[in-house]
């Protein structure tokens, strides 16, 4: 069974504690990856996600109220399980600011009202939360054994659904690209014979030769371990696609929108057989073009229905570089002159998609015609999380981008941090926490058009504590930037900071 926040505050090394939930119980079901404890409020930059996070409150306690809300904040934004915080000694109760601003975004924070060795109740948990990695990994190995076995023999994708459901407890459904049930196995619900819709399951994408070719549904028993189901879902995958490339291989025309948005993705140097390989499948050579760029952080099943988004607002052709990767080329249905009213609304219709910060999604400029897929790619592939750093989340637009992803390419790197170093210099020896909290409270400042109440929003903020943070920037700013020469270069220091982290 999976270990969940319920689970690890009820676990009898922790239980001793008197655990009581304050906020967030609506997230008490969350997978628990491990335990993890510290007293540093910039925690959550050094967090993976899924962590129990175990504090004393001693900093905490010390704490002001900006600081707080960020701490929270921060770890909600990480995709942290939650966090238990010991009182009685040094913090005699969780601060009212910590809790306003986790209450607000849902997540769980629990009090600790006696007591515990952290250390020890790390050691059994995650000991625990080894062993049954350990497990699940046995048990999907033995699954893909199976899987080789039944396809050696001969089976197709019948017979590895039978597999599959042999093996988990779920029921499995197969669906081709616009829908269709193409086999099914198991208890798969009413809506298993519907159009694939993962809330009655899991979902997850197949692309054969990078081209979408059908979504693998399963439909878990309620006890199921989730992790499991995720290990044993991207197995089945691999060996479904297999089965497909039997039966069911993808025709000449998805092949062919495959091989145009894998020729935009190669550069510029072919706009011609961009154009000849387009008219072949019905793109408009002179019709406004935007690309997209989206990359999964964990697991396929994120990007399912994603295609179906774009095909609202144009002729699509989609390409599948990796399990967790899509580029997309959207033909607009719109002439130039209306081109920028439609890209609006395809950002604001990914945004909707996008609802959690497992999939990151970079959409290129509108540019006028169809050789232009290349440039519009390019742009939206340069704002993806890059390999190595921390994976952020949600739907960016590569036009807002476009000055510091020119200074943050290798050939300006070094004339961008100068540029950082000089506008931000004593800000930047501020600690960590001061630091990140009063950068950030200017990016908010100068991307929202100075605009105060704005800014108090956004970072759920009371206006006081906004000036509070904004006067103790200028002071170390020298002034007041706004409105004078110095907002330009400030503001785009401000934007390079965050992509030098």
């Amino acid at each position: 069974m999976q270990m969940t926040v319920s689970r690890v505050l009820a676990h009898p090394s922790l239980a001793p504690a008197g655990p009581r939930v304050l906020t967030g119980s609506e997230g008490l079901e969350r997978a628990v990856r491990w335990i993890h404890s510290s007293e540093v409020l910039a925690i959550a930059p050094l967090l993976r996600g899924g962590e129990l996070l175990l504090t004393g409150g001693t900093n905490l306690a010390h704490a002001s109220e900006d600081q707080l809300r960020c701490y929270a904040r921060s770890l909600a934004e990480r995709a942290v399980a939650g966090v238990a915080i010991e009182t009685g000694g040094e913090l005699s109760a969780v601060p009212p600011a910590l809790l306003a601003e986790a209450s607000a975004l849902g997540f769980p924070v629990v009090e600790l009202r006696r007591v515990v060795p952290f250390v020890e109740v790390a050691e059994v948990i995650n000991a625990s939360l080894v062993d049954d990695s350990v497990v699940r990994l046995r048990s999907a190995g033995v699954l893909s054994h199976a899987m080789s076995g039944s396809l050696a023999d001969g089976g197709g994708v019948q017979e590895v659904l039978d597999t599959l459901v042999r093996h988990v407890p779920a029921g499995a459904a197969l669906f081709d690209a616009v829908g269709r049930v193409i086999a099914t196995s198991g208890p798969v619900g009413r809506s298993g014979l519907e159009l694939p819709d993962s809330r009655g399951g899991t979902a997850a994408p197949l692309a054969i030769r990078g081209v979408p070719t059908a979504t693998l549904v399963l439909y878990p028993d309620a006890a199921a371990d989730v992790a499991l189901l995720e290990l044993a879902q991207d197995r089945a995958v691999e060996a479904l696609q297999l089965a497909l490339m039997r039966t069911r291989p993808p025709g000449a025309q998805e092949l062919a929108a495959s091989e145009l948005v894998r020729l935009a993705a190669g550069g510029s140097a072919h706009p011609q057989r961009i154009r000849r390989l387009g008219a072949s499948l019905g793109f408009p050579p002179d019709a406004p073009v935007v690309a997209v760029a989206v990359r999964a952080a964990r697991t396929p099943a994120a990007l399912r229905g994603l295609d179906a988004v774009l095909a609202r607002h144009g002729r699509t052709a989609v390409d599948m570089p990796s399990p967790l990767a899509m580029h997309a080329l959207v033909s607009l249905r719109a002439p130039h002159r209306a081109a920028s009213g439609v890209r609006p609304r395809l950002i604001a219709a990914l945004t909707e998609w996008c609802a959690d910060d497992r999939t990151a999604i970079a959409v290129g400029p509108a540019l006028p015609e169809l050789a232009d897929a290349a440039a519009s790619l390019r742009a939206a592939t340069e704002c993806l999380p890059r390999p190595g750093c921390a994976f952020t989340g949600g739907v960016a637009d590569a036009t807002e981008q476009g000055v510091q992803r020119l200074l943050l390419d290798d050939a300006f790197r070094t004339p961008a941090e100068r540029l950082v170093r000089e506008q931000l210099g004593l800000l930047l020896t501020l600690r960590d926490e001061e630091r990140d909290l009063l950068l950030t409270t200017l990016g908010a400042y100068f991307d929202s058009g100075f605009n105060k109440t704005r800014t108090a929003a956004d970072l759920h903020l009371q206006r006081q504590s906004l000036y509070a943070r904004l006067q103790r920037a200028f002071d170390l700013l020298g002034g007041d930037p706004t409105g004078t020469p110095r907002a330009l270069p400030l503001h785009l220091a401000l934007r390079l900071w965050r992509g030098l982290l």
